[in-house]
C-alpha cells in the first residue's frame, strides 16, 4: 500500500515532528512541553485507528488474499444459488447482465470506482439491480467473499481484436476481465436470451440452465491456464466461433 499523497502519510509525518519535539524538550528540559506530549500521547494511539481506518481495512483485506496466509485458510465456500437462479430467470426475460464472481485475484480497484453495495447475495437483489431502465443496469455486479460488493462496475475490454470483433460491448468486457484475473463472469444476452460464461481468457456459450451450477462450480474450483474438468459430453461447452454480434 503505498502511502504517498495519502492521509496516511500526512498523519505520519504530524507524528514524527511530535516526537522530534517531546525529544527536543526533553533534551532542553522545557518541562512545560514534555508535559504537553506526554499528556497527549495516549490520544495518538485512538487518533492512528481513527484517521487510518480505511488504509487498515485494505490492509487486512490483502493480508486475507495473500498465499501465505492461504495456506492456512479453508477453501472458500462458494454460495452459488441464488446466483443461478437470477441468472436463469434474467436468461428467460432476455434481460442483460454481467455477474463477476472473483477468486485469489482481488478487484478491489473497480469495486472502489462502482456503486458500493457490500450485501448479502440474493437473486432478489441481483433482478432488481439489472432491471431494464434501473440506474444500476449498465455495467457489471461484482460478487467478492460471497457478497455483492459492488454494482454498475465498469470492466476492462478485451484487446483480442479477433475474438472481440463479433461481440457486443457486454461480451467484450466479460472477456477482457477473465483475461486479466482469474474471475469467473457470467453474462446473459438480452437479444437472445442466452448464457455465456468467461473464464481463463476464454468464452463458453451458450451454457444451458440446467448445468449452469455444475460449470460455475467446475471454473471456481480450476486454477487459471489449467484446463476445467466440465460436464459430460451431452453438455459439453463448446467455444462459440460464430459470427453473429453477442449483445
Amino acid at each position: 500500500m503505498t502511502l504517498r499523497k495519502t492521509r496516511a502519510l500526512q498523519l505520519f509525518i504530524g507524528l514524527g515532528v511530535i516526537l522530534l519535539l517531546g525529544a527536543v524538550s526533553s533534551y532542553f528540559e522545557l518541562e512545560l512541553l514534555v508535559w504537553l506530549i506526554d499528556s497527549f500521547r495516549p490520544a495518538l494511539v485512538f487518533l492512528v485507528i481513527v484517521l487510518l481506518q480505511p488504509e487498515l481495512r485494505r490492509v487486512f483485506s490483502d493480508l486475507t488474499k495473500s498465499k501465505l496466509l492461504k495456506i492456512f485458510l479453508l477453501k472458500p465456500n462458494f454460495q452459488l444459488d441464488e446466483i443461478v437462479e437470477a441468472v436463469k430467470s434474467m436468461a428467460k426475460s432476455k434481460t442483460g447482465s454481467i455477474i463477476a464472481i472473483t477468486k485469489d485475484i482481488s478487484l478491489k480497484d473497480i469495486v472502489e470506482r462502482s456503486v458500493q453495495i457490500d450485501g448479502i447475495i440474493s437473486s432478489s437483489l441481483l433482478l432488481t439491480i439489472f432491471k431494464k431502465n434501473s440506474p444500476l443496469h449498465d455495467g457489471a455486479v461484482i460478487i467478492e467473499q460471497n457478497r455483492i460488493a459492488s454494482a454498475s462496475s465498469y470492466l476492462p475490454l478485451s484487446e483480442n481484436l479477433e475474438s472481440a470483433a463479433t461481440m457486443g460491448a457486454r461480451h467484450r468486457s466479460a472477456l477482457g476481465l477473465s483475461e486479466e484475473t482469474d474471475a469467473v463472469i457470467i453474462v446473459t444476452s438480452e437479444e437472445r436470451g442466452e448464457i455465456s460464461i468467461c473464464f481463463n481468457s476464454e468464452m463458453y456459450h451458450p451454457i444451458k440452465p440446467f448445468e449452469l451450477k455444475a460449470v460455475l462450480l467446475s471454473f471456481l474450483q480450476t486454477k487459471v491456464k489449467a484446463q476445467p474438468q466440465l460436464p459430460s459430453d451431452d453438455s459439453k461447452i463448446q467455444l462459440t466461433k460464430k459470427e453473429e454480434e453477442l449483445v
